[in-house]
This record gives C-alpha cells, structure tokens and sequence, in this order.
C-alpha cells in the first residue's frame, strides 16, 4: 500500500489524475491553476473531482496538502481511493480535493508562497484575534543565527516560558494562530489566502451549501505518535458534529476543546469554513498521523522558517539539506510501514464516514 506514496508533487499530481481519468464513477473535474510555479519548474493547482451523483444530498469530502509537505499522505490516500473504484452508497457522491495548498506541496514547506498557514487563515480579517503569547516569544522561536550558542539560549527562554506558563498555554502561543509576523511560525495573514479564496469560489459552484448532511476528512500528519491516525474534532463538544464524529469513528475521536486531543485549541482552523457553511450538517475531521513529538515538530519548522528568513547565497548547502530533509522526513517519514498505516488507516475512516452518512 505505501505505493500511493510518489516522491513529489508533480508525481503525486499525476497519479491523481491519472486515477481520475481512469474513474468510472467521475461526473465532474476541474483544475484551478496557481498563479505560480513549483520548484521543478512545473504548473501547479488545486485539482477537484466529483464521483458519484451531481445533485446527491449526501457528500463526503477529502482533503489533501491544506499544509504543502504535509500533502504526500493525503494524495496517497485519494489515489488509493481511485484505484479501489467501489461503488458509493445510493444518494451520496464523493469530492477529492487535491492540493489545497499546492505551492507548499511542491516546494515541500508547511506555508504558501506568501508564507501562510492556510490552516489558520480562516478569519475575519477585519477582526484579526491577537497572541500575545507568539508575541513573547517570537524571537526565541526564530533566533538570528543557527549555532549552538544561539540556539542554546532561545530554548533556554522558551523553557523558562513553558515553566512560568505551563505547557498547554505554550503550546497555544506557538501554535494556536498569530497574526503579525509574515516569517514566523503558524501565521494565519493579513487576508484571505489564494487557496481561502478558491475554497470559497468553490463551494459556491458545486452549491454546497444546499447539500443536506455532509462529511469532511482533511489529511494531516506530524503531531502525535508514530503512525496514529487521530481524528481530531473541533466542533463544539456535545455538538451535532462531534456526535456524527463519535458514532462513526468511534474512540479515535478527539477533541482538542475538551484537552483530550494531542492538538490544543487553534484559530482560524479551515474547520470553521465548513462549520460555518454548513451548521448542524456537516462532520469535519482532522485525520493527523502522527510521527514524533510536539516539540519536534516545532523544532523543524523553527529551522525551515529560519532558513526562508535567510538571504540567498548566506548559508551552506550542507545546512540548507539538513533542513530540508529533516523536515519531509518529519511530515512524511520514509518507513513502509509508517506508510502503510496511513493508507490503511485513511481507507477505513473513509469507509467508515460513508456508512455513516448512509445512516443517517
């Protein structure tokens, strides 16, 4: 199964539409093309197709690479789901959307090419929230220099931090969403984002708004452990929502609101467009496959933004490989069978959310 896996993203966009192609149950595609290039050079876009009936009422929805690197287990797990070609449950159709951030895919980072976090986006820009805490600690988070010396003393500040705070509000101010430095960690912009932007447009064409009872996976990977599958929900507990969520996959679900997910509560999560278009009819989870701790996963996106941060030309080749190759073996470890349990576990909470809306 870790042969879904491609080893870029113009490979991943290939099998993708190669697997659409070759579809018997497609009954509607479209391509939005970026406005720039990949780092092969290549074209790149957000890639949608539509299996099954165009006015079904019941509708399931993957998502893939809303965090660029973090698209290679997404592709692979829609491309599996192209290859197995079973037939969907009566009235409901299927929406694979490929590459929601496809600049990041390609140039393997976290961020877009304006270096947001798509997943902290969704905000209304004329009431931006503010992190006080990010503020604190924004220059220990992405120190001057790379050394030693310098590194040293910047965990030792973000320690000191963590000690005074404690860890759960640590964690919110790294990761929880700001919004006032372009180059730091988790940044949500200063507006809608290109792919907010196609998202919108999108939803408004296919007229999802209008469909009944609707469920959505969007594929991440990098927090938590080693090739768990968490299902993180972030409905409001005792929602609609988290009990659809519940009922179909069972105790994998997590809710970061109520501290029980390896996610803390975070802003401007896509989550909150789907929820927002669609109240009291829709079940949106964040499928996270884990592969090391919190803290490396801020450690190696301290590094890839301290590198973007860097002129060209001023820092070796030897660290620039480093960088690049700690952080894609963090979002997409290299192990077959780290890969297998994700297109193993990808294909059940699949079959899972489908017999769910059957259900209902």
């Amino acid at each position: 199964m870790s042969g879904y896996f491609q080893p870029s993203y113009s490979a991943a966009r290939k099998a993708f539409l190669r697997g659409v192609g070759a579809d018997s149950r497609l009954s509607w595609q479209r391509t939005v093309q970026h406005p720039l290039h990949g780092a092969e050079g290549e074209k790149l876009a957000m890639d949608v197709a539509w299996l099954g009936p165009v006015n079904a009422d019941k509708l399931l929805i993957v998502q893939s690479a809303t965090h660029g690197v973090e698209g290679f287990a997404g592709s692979a797990i829609q491309s599996a789901l192209l290859h197995q070609c079973e037939a969907l449950p009566q009235g409901t159709a299927l929406l694979l959307i490929h590459a929601m951030n496809p600049w990041g895919f390609s140039h393997k980072r976290r961020v877009d090419e304006a270096g947001i976090d798509l997943n902290r986006n969704f905000v209304d820009f004329n009431h931006r929230p503010e992190n006080r805490g990010y503020e604190e600690i924004h220059s220990a988070l992405i120190p001057q220099h790379w050394d030693q010396a310098s590194l040293l003393q910047a965990d030792q500040r973000l320690q000191d931090f963590r000690e005074v705070y404690g860890a759960q509000i640590y964690e919110e101010a790294v990761s929880g969403g700001q919004y006032t430095h372009p180059a730091g960690l988790f940044y949500g912009g200063k507006a809608p984002s290109w792919s907010r932007v196609q998202l919108e447009q999108l939803a408004a064409e296919l007229r999802l708004a209008e469909r009944k009872q609707v469920a959505i996976i969007d594929v991440h990977t990098g927090l938590g452990d080693y090739t768990v599958g968490e299902v993180i929900c972030d409905h409001p507990p005792g929602s609609l929502g988290v009990q659809w969520a519940k009922h179909w996959y069972g105790t994998a679900v997590t809710e970061p609101f109520l501290g029980t997910s390896s996610s803390v509560p975070k802003l401007g999560l896509i989550d909150f467009f789907w929820h927002q278009l669609l109240p009291d009819r829709c079940c949106f989870v964040t499928l996270e496959f884990g592969t090391g701790s919190t803290e490396d996963l801020f450690n190696v996106l301290r590094a890839d933004h301290w590198l973007a941060c860097q002129p060209f030309g001023s820092v070796s080749e030897d660290l620039k490989q480093q960088i690049h190759q700690q952080l894609l073996e963090h979002f997409c470890p290299a192990a077959e069978d780290w890969q297998q349990e994700v297109i193993r576990q990808g294909l059940l909470r699949v079959s899972q959310a489908l017999a769910g809306l059957a259900s209902l």
